[in-house]
C-alpha cells in the first residue's frame, strides 16, 4: 500500500523505524483483503484489492480447478484511507472448501474458507472473554487455559465516595459490599453505564437466537446448572449491578479506585475502591437492563426474575424524582466518567420505559387496569424516538429495537414509528456499504474512539432490519461489517485477538500486559482506528504516549498495535458484546 510510508513519516527512533519498514513491506502485499475466517456457503463474499490493476480474478480450489473467473471491476477511491480499490464479488463460490485467488496467473493473498461453522469459534471466544474479565475470583485451570490468575478486587469493603477523609468526609468511610461483575475494559473499574448496553446486547442475542445460544458451550465454572451458559455469564455481572442499588432505588455510577493503576495483575492493584456517586443515567441503565433480564430469566428462575423487576421499578421511580442528577466527575477521580458531552437523559428514559413496559406486560400486568404499568407506556409515547445509533452514551436505538419487534405489546402505531426509524437507518447504512470502496456500512461520524464497536453496532442495526423483513440485502450489509472487523480493512488484520492470519498482539489490557504470557487473552475486539490522537505524543514530552501513528490523517489508517495506544488498541466489554452478537447472529442465521 503506497500510503504506508506517510503514516509513519515522523517516526525517528531506529528501533521503531525498523518495525515500520517491516510493517510497510507487509502492507505492500496487503491485498487481497477479505474476511480471514471465511464465509458461510450462502453468504455474500467480497474481496477488496487495493490498486487499479486491469487483470481479472480467478478462484481455484486446492486441486487447481478454476471455479470462478471475474473481470476487473471499476476502480473506487476510499476517502478514509486515501486508496484506490477494486471489489470482487465471489459469492458464486458456495461449495464448502478452501480456495485460492489468482491474478495474471499468480497466486495472491491467503486461502479463503467456505464452510458452515466459520464464525462459531470467534463467537464463543468473544463470549468467553467475559469470564476472563471477572472480578473477585481466581481464574483457574482448565477454564482459564494459560491465562490463569489470582483473584483480584474482592470488593467486600468498597468505600462510599465522600464518606472518608480521603474524599472529603469526616470519618473512616461508610462501606458496602460490591463483589463480582466484569472489569470494564483494559482497566479494573466496574461501571453501571457501560454494563448496561453490554448486558442488553448479550441478552438480546439470547432473545433473538435462543436455540442457537443454547447450543454454545465453552469452559467456565458452573454455579447455575439449569441456566444456559450465556445467561450464567451474564448473571455474574447482573449480581454485581444489584449490589450498587441503594434502599431508595438509587444506583451508584461506578466502582473504581480514584486513579487508574499501572500495568499490573488484578491482585496487585490494592488501592482503596470506591462506590462513586449516584446518577440518573446509572439508575435508568440499571432499570432497563434489570427489566429486560427479568423477562429472559423468568423461565429459569422466577424468584430471581421477580427480584430483578422490583429492582428495575425502584430505580425508575428514583430517576423520575431525580431527573437532573447527572454524574459529574469529582476532581480527585481519574477513572472513566461515562458521561457524553450532551447528556439530557432522554434516551435513557426512553430505553428504561420501553423495557419496563415490556417486562410488566410479560409478567402478566394489564396496562388497561394497572396505572403503574400504563405510566411506562405514557412516558415512552411522550419521549419520541430519534435516529441516533446505539452506544453507551445513547440508548435510543435499543428502545427502537424493542418496540419495532413488539407491536402486540406496544401497539401498531408506536411500533410502526419504531420500524420506520429502524429501516430508515438500515437503508442508509446499506446504501453506504454498497457504494463504499471497502464495502463498509459506516457513517463519517463513526470514526471515533471505539470505531470498531460502531461497525459492529451498525451490523446489529442491519441484522435487526433483516429479522423484521427477511430482506437478504440487510444480511449482506451485516456481513460487510463483520468482514471489515475480521480482515477486510486497510490494515489487513482481524481486529480480534487470536483469530485470523494477523491479529493484535499488544492490546491495551492490563492482564495481557502483565501476565508474562506472549499471547494476549483471545477473543478481544480492540477499539479500532480513528483520528482522535488522544494517546499520541504530540508535544514530545509525554514519553509514556505513542509515536504519531496517525500522521497520514486518514482515519482508517490511524491504528497502532501497541499497549501504549489506549485510543485505538484498548478493549472493552461494550465492544465485545456487539462483536459476539454480530458473529453469533450470522452463524445462527446461516447454520439453521
Amino acid at each position: 500500500m503506497n500510503t504506508c510510508k506517510s503514516i509513519f513519516s515522523n517516526v525517528s527512533t531506529a528501533a521503531l523505524s525498523a518495525v515500520v519498514v517491516s510493517l510497510c513491506s507487509a502492507m505492500a502485499f496487503a491485498g487481497p483483503l477479505m474476511n480471514q475466517l471465511g464465509y458461510a456457503p450462502e453468504a455474500e463474499k467480497q474481496v477488496v484489492i487495493p490498486g487499479n490493476d486491469a487483470n481479472g480474478l480467478e478462484v481455484r480450489d486446492l486441486n487447481g480447478k478454476t471455479v470462478l473467473k471475474l473481470a476487473a471491476p471499476y476502480v473506487l477511491e476510499w476517502e478514509y484511507s486515501g486508496e484506490e480499490t477494486q471489489v470482487f464479488d465471489i459469492s458464486a463460490v458456495k461449495t464448502p472448501g478452501t480456495y485460492r485467488l489468482f491474478r495474471a496467473g499468480a497466486y495472491i493473498g491467503n486461502p479463503i474458507t467456505v464452510g458452515k461453522n466459520v464464525y462459531e469459534g470467534v463467537t464463543k471466544a468473544s463470549l468467553k472473554w467475559f469470564y476472563y474479565q471477572r472480578a473477585s475470583m481466581p481464574l483457574v485451570a482448565p477454564y482459564a487455559d494459560k491465562w490463569v490468575r489470582a483473584a483480584g478486587h474482592m470488593d467486600d469493603k468498597v468505600i462510599v465516595y465522600g464518606t472518608d477523609k480521603a474524599t472529603g468526609g469526616k470519618g473512616a468511610g461508610k462501606t458496602i459490599k460490591s463483589p463480582r461483575g466484569w472489569y470494564d475494559a483494559g482497566d479494573y473499574g466496574k461501571y453501571i453505564v457501560n454494563s448496561g448496553i453490554t448486558v442488553w446486547t448479550l441478552l438480546d442475542l439470547y432473545e433473538k437466537f435462543p436455540k442457537y445460544a443454547d447450543t454454545l458451550s465453552w469452559d467456565i465454572p458452573r454455579e447455575y446448572a439449569k441456566l444456559p451458559l450465556l445467561l450464567e455469564e451474564v448473571r455474574y455481572n447482573l449480581d454485581w449491578m444489584l449490589t450498587l442499588q441503594d434502599k431508595d432505588g438509587s444506583v451508584f455510577h461506578k466502582v473504581s479506585t480514584l486513579k487508574f493503576c499501572g500495568s499490573v495483575m488484578p491482585e496487585q492493584d490494592v488501592a482503596p475502591r470506591y462506590a462513586i456517586l449516584k446518577s440518573v443515567t446509572a439508575a435508568l441503565d440499571f432499570a432497563g437492563v434489570m427489566a429486560q433480564a427479568s423477562v429472559v430469566y423468568a423461565p429459569f428462575d422466577k424468584a430471581y426474575s421477580s427480584k430483578l423487576l422490583k429492582a428495575a421499578e425502584a430505580a425508575y421511580a428514583w430517576a423520575k424524582k431525580n431527573p437532573e442528577m447527572f454524574y459529574k466527575q469529582p476532581a480527585d477521580v481519574n477513572t472513566g466518567s461515562y458521561v457524553p458531552g450532551n447528556e439530557d437523559g432522554k434516551d435513557e428514559f426512553r430505553f428504561a420505559a420501553a423495557e419496563l413496559f415490556n417486562a410488566k406486560v410479560a409478567s402478566g400486568a394489564n396496562p388497561t387496569t394497572d396505572k403503574a404499568t400504563a405510566a411506562y407506556l405514557e412516558d415512552l409515547k411522550a419521549n419520541p424516538f430519534t435516529q441516533n445509533g446505539a452506544w453507551w452514551g445513547d440508548l435510543n436505538m435499543l428502545a427502537v429495537f424493542r418496540v419495532a419487534n413488539a407491536s402486540k405489546v406496544f401497539g401498531d402505531s408506536l411500533a410502526g414509528v419504531a420500524k420506520k426509524i429502524l429501516l430508515d437507518e438500515a437503508n442508509s447504512l446499506r446504501s453506504i456499504g454498497d457504494t463504499s470502496a471497502y464495502r463498509l456500512p459506516m457513517h463519517p461520524w463513526n470514526w471515533n474512539w471505539g470505531s470498531n464497536s460502531a461497525v459492529a453496532n451498525n451490523g446489529i442495526v442491519l441484522l435487526q432490519a433483516y429479522l423484521l423483513t427477511n430482506d437478504k440485502s440487510y444480511l449482506d450489509g451485516a456481513q460487510q461489517c463483520l468482514d471489515y472487523l475480521l480482515g477486510k480493512n486497510p490494515m489487513d488484520i482481524t481486529y480480534v485477538t487470536g483469530f485470523g492470519f494477523r491479529s493484535p498482539r499488544s492490546p491495551h489490557h492490563r492482564p495481557s500486559e502483565a501476565d508474562f504470557v506472549d499471547d494476549p487473552v483471545p477473543g478481544m475486539l480492540v477499539g479500532g482506528p480513528h483520528l482522535g490522537k488522544q494517546d499520541i505524543n504530540l508535544n514530545g514530552t509525554d514519553h509514556w504516549k505513542c509515536p504519531n501513528y496517525a500522521a497520514a490523517d486518514k482515519p482508517a489508517l490511524a491504528y497502532l498495535d501497541d499497549r501504549c495506544s489506549y485510543a485505538t488498541n484498548e478493549v472493552a466489554i461494550n465492544w465485545n458484546a456487539p462483536l459476539a452478537f454480530l458473529a453469533g447472529a450470522l452463524q445462527a442465521i446461516y447454520n439453521k
